[in-house]
């Protein structure tokens, strides 16, 4: 008996079915069979076979003989969906149909035709509840935006504002802002796209509460219409305690008098204060010196955008290398990795040499390594003879092959190489 806890495990095995049937050549199935082999009969590759298993499964009164019939629903060959659909009719009542929704709405998908669609649609009064609470998230929209029509305005409200699926909660607030329903709630609470549609039918007073809203489209919205109305949202920002929309806000819309107002929040105990304050000053004061010490920032996500900061900038090797220390937090290593990288590319193969020897580094740094090997015949710069001496002395640990492509591309020691070889001659 073949029993799937999983309805995705029912499609899982009718392609691994049909992938392994392939080349058979049975046209015809045996008289017996057992349950096993009826349900790969009923996947299988050979269109004749599947259509004699529907006619066995319709009689079936086995529990895997309707996922299977559902199966052959949206099946490639006409005469075997048809079959299958005359099977499945008098098969799928009210509790059947509930209890293969999950299945339903994954079939739905196959673009055979509209028969799966339309079914759905038709059992979607009778199954609501069960329809809007399917764990898989594309069908779970589908049957949402199938279902405005059947839902109150207090119940596409409430999904709207704390459904934990931003689309489905934008679908519904959507809806109820068409209706012109609900709209403050929707500003204040809804999606993120909800939101931004809601201010443009609110006036300037609600763009001046979203100033300083998490998301950053809601932000540039509300920033348009403060500007649109005459007013400087830089001013709303400067005159709000510290928030993370607040200090992002500033960066978005400040100058560079602002500087030093966005510095002081480097120290927050706060990260994402942190994060934004940094990502501001990337705009309005891009050669700020106070961002570099953040490099050894205990939050992996400032941190991030401090190298996003100090691209092209940093230009100090040793106190880079100095940050690749074992010791150090690995996303402390990874950003001076970035930054060395970025410097020129042969300090970015010695940094890459070095990250051989990180368990947390290495496999990025083998990646690096291969890239940088197949553009290394477009360089035409020099390392320093210190600088290709370490390169060389690094090559020592290699897989030999790996090392020999390493020096081969090393100038200095293809010279060396070339002038051994011209003393010879």
């Amino acid at each position: 008996m073949i029993v799937f806890e999983d309805v995705r495990q029912w499609i899982e095995f009718d392609t691994a079915v049909r992938r392994a049937s392939w080349y058979r050549a049975e046209r015809r199935l045996r008289r017996r069979l057992s349950r096993e082999e009826l349900a790969e009969a009923a996947c299988d590759s050979n269109g004749y076979l599947r259509e004699a298993a529907v006619e066995r499964l319709a009689v079936s009164t086995d529990p895997e003989a309707l996922p299977l019939l559902l199966l052959r629903c949206v099946d490639w060959v006409r005469p075997v969906r048809e079959r299958a659909r005359s099977a499945v009719s008098s098969k799928l009542d009210q509790p059947t149909l509930r209890a293969m929704l999950p299945l339903l709405g994954l079939l739905r998908r196959r673009a055979v035709d509209d028969w799966m669609t339309t079914l759905l649609r038709e059992a979607l009064p009778n199954v609501l509840e069960d329809a809007l609470a399917l764990e898989d998230r594309e069908t779970r929209r589908w049957f949402h935006g199938e279902a405005i029509g059947l839902l109150s305005r207090e119940r596409l409200l409430d999904i709207a504002l704390r459904d934990h699926d931003f689309v489905v909660r934008a679908v519904c607030g959507n809806v109820l802002l068409d209706r012109g329903e609900h709209v403050e709630e929707l500003a204040a609470a809804g999606a993120p796209k909800v939101r931004v549609r809601a201010l443009t039918l609110l006036g300037t007073d609600a763009a001046v509460v979203s100033l300083a809203d998490r998301s950053s489209a809601v932000r540039s919205m509300a920033q348009a219409l403060v500007l649109k109305a005459g007013g400087d949202p830089a001013a709303h920002y400067r005159a709000m305690p510290a928030s993370f929309g607040a200090i992002a806000g500033l960066g978005e819309t400040g100058t560079a008098a602002d500087a030093a107002r966005l510095e002081r929040h480097l120290a927050d105990d706060r990260p994402r204060i942190r994060r934004a304050a940094v990502r501001g000053l990337r705009r309005i004061a891009p050669e700020s010196e106070a961002v570099r010490p953040l490099l050894t920032d205990p939050s992996p996500a400032v941190t991030r955008q401090v190298v996003t900061f100090l691209r092209g900038r940093f230009t100090d090797p040793a106190t880079l290398r100095a940050l690749l220390d074992p010791a150090r937090p690995v996303h402390t290593r990874r950003a001076a990795a970035a930054l060395l990288r970025d410097h020129d590319t042969w300090v970015r193969l010695h940094t890459d040499l070095a990250l051989l020897a990180d368990p947390d580094l290495a496999a990025q740094a083998h990646q690096d390594i291969h890239t940088w090997l197949r553009h290394s015949t477009t360089t035409y710069t020099t390392p320093p003879p210190a600088l290709a001496a370490e390169i060389d002395a690094a090559c020592t640990t290699l897989d030999p092959a790996l090392a020999r492509e390493i020096r081969f591309a090393l100038p200095a020691t293809r010279n060396s190489r070339d002038q051994g070889r011209n003393s010879r001659d």
